[in-house]
């Protein structure tokens, strides 16, 4: 069964696996959103292309469109509109004589004016018979023919036309009537087109249901004429001029398109279409690229009132120099807000309509629209793959302080790309997804990181709690950079901790009480361990081995393995006295102790493996723990441990300097003395003479002096030498 330290191990490679395979999984689902279209979403991205439009510098700070507005110091001084068509014809000889060399106007005239009187001198003429008088007063009555005249002598007018877009616009318009109209305009349609998928392009382009045209003698007046349609966005506002409708099977210029031709000098429009749809028209010189419905993003000059605008009653009036209009293209609209033609734009929401086709048109001449062709879907795409794959790939090696720092990082230069590329190329980038990407991506791998790593947390503090104590489980969940995992070469200190005589004890027990006292003597022994902050090793039947310097380091461990052997022993005194109650025979123990450099990490085989220590420290620890029994003592440690806690316990003499069974170098052994067993530890100082006089082969002397430190003060390694002496004493080279 793997250890808490393999199943850690692999969670450190298996996180970033299932993290990465989690990434790309809302990759998919963000880059899905972004083909589907999320209103809300693609409403945001609106505002944010808003905000880097008013942010963005106009390319060209010179404009050719001039705005003569019928606001309301016009309804003031000419009175209330509509104004009479004698009125507007002098608008357009005072603009044509200042040299103005478009003149567009952004007024219908779809109905005869004095419309009722003409009707009632129709009826009259129909009932009594017409006379001389009749035609006269029809002339006087209908000025149409003055504003005409005014446009034909000009030969630089733009009318506009409206297509209906919806069925409800349409229904009480006649059929006849939609056909003189059609028929009136169909020669502004365009006549050139260069298809690159045959001859009769089947584009999905908005659906029209009617036409509104102007008075049949103003359209032939007219040097053009193309429509005034407006496409707003989902949330009212217009950032786009569809330069191009299609009515039946005829395409029809916007009239923007046809008074920036008129300015160019362009003789006619060639449109440019493929399978996919529109994708530019021909103006002059100019290739002006449209999106597959032939619409272009405007480049607005700023607020309301960036064009050059003039009250048309001061032009009446002759007030407005004629270098105001030399030259330029001049529109004639409405400003005045009672006559309602303001609509919500990226750069206000109450922006006069005709300033709108102001921009155009100067967007027209300068070819300067925002640009967001088709194939800027694959580059949106593109980007939201590579943050995407950059930021699976990197983000779950990373603590969540850096992650937060490489979002932001991300976050921060697609921001950069996005307004350069808007600013710099004049291309539309998409900001909403990608940034939509890149939080839904940091916001899951953070919750991924902290669920996994609450999941490990517990998985790996349930795991070690048989192996540690929950002081140390915490410090391993704390700083778990600590952990050094896999083979790993270090200084630690090994204890192991045999009972004595356990073979005797377990044949007088029957089993169940065996296993009974066993259990109650580990689980007293583990306790003392994990006081210590110990790592238990193994039970190797009724022996413990503990390590103290892994899995965490601790640079006290040599002193921890000593605690811990002293509180072993007063642990098992204890236990002594409750099972003497029991009538359970008594039971005694040893443990042995050394420090010295070993291997730690797991070991084993594929199947089955242990976080343990190896090397010749470990197994001479046991051996230590073992010669106890030669010499009566409880607790032995190395020289090497001795050399590190030797400050710490005085209460410690030299036992021994042996050979143990499998290591050629000697090594000197010390004891551990429990200072409750000790009036007084003085005795010490003889206890050292009489291992002198012993080492100096005295063995008279050292062994009646041992004899009085094992009568006096119960030492049992007192005893031990002095049989030692008596042995040597009586052996055929023994001296005296």
């Amino acid at each position: 069964m793997p250890t808490p330290f393999l199943k850690h191990l692999t969670a450190v490679f298996r996180v970033p696996v299932t993290a990465r395979r989690l990434g790309l999984a809302l990759l998919a689902v963000v880059l899905m959103l972004y083909l589907v279209g999320v209103p809300l979403l693609d409403l945001v991205e609106l505002k944010t292309y808003d905000m880097r439009l008013r942010a963005t510098p106009a390319t060209h700070t010179d404009t050719v469109v001039s705005i003569v507005a019928i606001d309301e110091k016009s309804l003031a001084t000419d009175g209330h509109w509509p104004w009479s068509r004698a009125t507007l014809a002098r608008l357009v000889e005072r603009l044509d004589t200042a040299g103005a060399k478009v003149i567009a106007f952004d007024v219908f005239f779809t109905e005869a004016e004095n419309r009722q009187a003409l009707d009632s001198l129709t009826r009259i003429e129909r009932e009594q018979g017409a006379s001389a008088a009749s035609e006269r007063i029809r002339q006087l009555l209908s000025t149409d023919h003055a504003l005409a005249r005014a446009m034909e002598r000009s030969g630089k007018v733009v009318l506009p036309l409206v297509f209906l877009m919806t069925e409800e616009e349409a229904r009480h318009q006649r059929a006849p009537d939609s056909a003189r109209a059609l028929a009136s305009v169909a020669g502004q349609a365009i006549k050139v087109i260069h298809n690159q998928g045959g001859d009769h392009p089947e584009i999905a382009m908005p659906i029209t249901h009617g036409l509104l045209a102007n008075l049949p003698a103003l359209t032939t007046a007219a040097a053009a004429a193309g429509h005034i349609n407006s496409l707003p966005d989902r949330d009212g506002a217009i950032r786009a001029a569809p330069l191009l409708l299609r009515h039946q099977s005829l395409f029809f210029p916007s009239a923007d398109v046809q008074a920036a031709r008129l300015y160019l000098n362009a003789p006619t429009l060639i449109l440019h279409a493929a399978d996919y749809g529109l994708h530019g028209i021909t103006l002059g010189e100019r290739f002006i690229p449209t999106d597959e419905i032939g619409r272009a993003l405007i480049r607005y000059r700023g607020p309301a009132r960036s064009f050059p605008t003039y009250s048309a009653s001061d032009v009446l009036a002759g007030q407005v120099p004629a270098e105001a209009f030399r030259g330029r293209v001049v529109l004639i609209g409405a400003t005045a807000a009672g006559l309602g033609d303001m609509r919500v734009t990226p750069v206000g929401p109450v922006y006069p309509g005709v300033e709108i086709r102001a921009n155009t048109i100067q967007n027209l001449i300068d070819n300067d629209f925002i640009r967001h062709p088709s194939w800027m879907l694959l580059l949106d795409l593109a980007l939201m793959l590579a943050l995407g794959f950059l930021f699976t790939w990197f983000l779950p090696h990373l603590s969540l302080r850096t992650g937060l720092l490489f979002t932001g990082g991300l976050a921060a230069l697609t921001l950069v790309v996005t307004v350069v590329g808007f600013r710099a190329a004049q291309h539309w980038l998409n900001l909403v997804y990608p940034l939509l990407l890149l939080l839904t991506l940091f916001v899951a791998a953070t919750l991924f990181h902290y669920l996994v790593a609450a999941r490990e947390k517990r998985e790996l503090k349930r795991a070690f709690q048989h192996y540690v104590s929950p002081a140390v489980v915490d410090q391993m969940l704390a700083h778990p950079e600590g952990l050094a995992l896999g083979g790993d070469k270090r200084e630690l200190s090994v204890l192991f901790c045999d009972i004595r005589g356990f073979t005797t004890l377990s044949e007088s027990l029957s089993p169940e009480t065996l296993v009974q006292l066993l259990n109650e003597y580990l689980t007293r022994m583990t306790e003392q361990v994990f006081r210590h902050e110990g790592l238990l090793d193994k039970y190797i039947g009724d022996a413990i081995m503990a390590i103290y310097g892994a899995p965490l380091p601790q640079p006290d461990h040599a002193a921890r393995a000593c605690r811990t052997a002293l509180d072993l022993v007063r642990a098992v005194r204890a236990l002594r006295t409750e099972w003497h109650s029991r009538g359970w025979p008594p039971l005694d123990l040893g443990v042995g102790i050394n420090t010295g450099p070993m291997i730690v990490g797991n070991m084993g085989s594929k199947t089955r493996f242990d976080y343990t220590v190896i090397g010749d420290a470990v197994n001479l620890a046991s051996r230590v723990e073992s010669l106890n029994k030669q010499y009566g003592s409880h607790i032995l440690i190395t020289e090497f441990t001795w050399q590190q806690v030797n400050t710490e316990f005085p209460q410690a003499r030299e036992v021994d300097v042996t050979t143990v069974r499998g290591r050629q170098e000697p090594v000197k052994l010390y004891e551990l003395l429990l200072p409750e067993d000790y009036p007084h530890f003085d005795w010490l100082r003889d206890y050292a003479r009489a291992l002198q006089l012993f080492r100096a082969e005295q063995w008279v002397q050292a062994r009646t002096l041992f004899l009085r430190l094992a009568e006096e003060y119960h030492d049992p390694v007192s005893r031990a030498y002095a049989e030692r002496c008596q042995a040597s004493r009586q052996s055929p080279t023994g001296g005296g």
